[in-house]
């Protein structure tokens, strides 16, 4: 598996897939690795080289001072885009334009990179995109010192994470497939501060979503949105909001939940990218 030196402070490593001609820079959701996307291989490689990194705290990808001081500092837009930039000049100096493709919480680091270097994105797909619209209690662990102080503590606590998962899903407020994700990510102390670190370290890529719109409109970036109807986290109404502010709005909803990185979704973007090509054709 490749790994991108950036700097001392911090090294990329990511995994390639498909024999397009197109890059495409992917970001998988939390608790996953960069293989996630190693399913929709088929449907996204024939178009584009996939490179699906691994976030900070998952997979192979190491920020060198862990601190909990460095943690609650968090990853600022800014940053994060140096770094991609980085690796481009390094090792793609000749691409001019990017696509992004990413997942849940991965979405953050795609919305970093579109409002950040605009110029630079040719598509995107964002599929249960977090980062939009981001889910409260996610954004009130990350953001809000009180809360994420406490959040800090239940890292040695299982018997209160625990409670405080069963009472999540008594609540209606997670379904039963996140609930079962969430298990076994609160499943020891070492995977309980992985959690903290992504949910404190990612807290600072916030966004507002009318610039991400003009930077989106401004710039021409296709933009594709995928929504389960029966996601909890993030609902399709995020994704109808979100339209109305942009000028050419694709909207894919499914009779689904949160998890839609699976064979369904690659079927799916096989007969998108058809209908694309059909078209294309059709016009020239």
């Amino acid at each position: 598996m490749p790994v991108f030196q950036v700097d001392s402070s911090c090294s990329l490593s990511y995994h390639e897939y498909g024999s397009g001609t197109a890059l495409l820079l992917a970001f998988h959701g939390f608790g996953m690795k960069g293989t996630q996307f190693k399913v929709l291989e088929a449907s996204l490689g024939k178009k584009y080289k996939i490179i699906s990194f691994d976030l900070f705290f998952h997979g192979e990808t190491t920020l060198q001072d862990c601190d909990v001081k460095k943690v609650r500092k968090g990853l600022q837009p800014v940053f994060f885009t140096k770094q991609i930039k980085q690796f481009l000049g390094a090792l793609y100096p000749e691409t001019e334009k990017v696509s992004l493709l990413s997942y849940s919480i991965g979405t953050r680091m795609a919305l970093a990179l579109i409002e950040q270097m605009p110029e630079r994105i040719a598509s995107a797909y964002l599929i249960a995109p977090d980062g939009i619209e981001p889910n409260k209690l996610l954004k009130l662990g990350g953001a809000n010192f009180l809360v994420n102080r406490l959040f800090y503590r239940l890292v040695y606590s299982p018997k209160t994470v625990y409670f405080l998962l069963n009472l999540l899903l008594k609540l209606n407020y997670v379904d039963a497939a996140i609930y079962r994700i969430l298990q076994a990510e609160f499943g020891t102390v070492d995977t309980r501060l992985t959690c903290y670190n992504t949910i404190t370290y990612y807290g600072t890529l916030s966004f507002d979503r009318r610039r991400i719109a003009n930077q989106i409109n401004e710039n021409n970036i296709e933009v594709h949105l995928y929504f389960g109807k029966k996601d909890k986290l993030f609902p399709s109404q995020i994704g109808e909001r979100f339209a109305k502010l942009l000028h050419l709005p694709n909207i894919h909803l499914f009779d689904d939940g949160h998890e839609l990185v699976k064979e369904k979704m690659n079927q799916y973007l096989t007969a998108q990218l058809q209908q694309s090509n059909d078209y294309q054709r059709s016009s020239n």
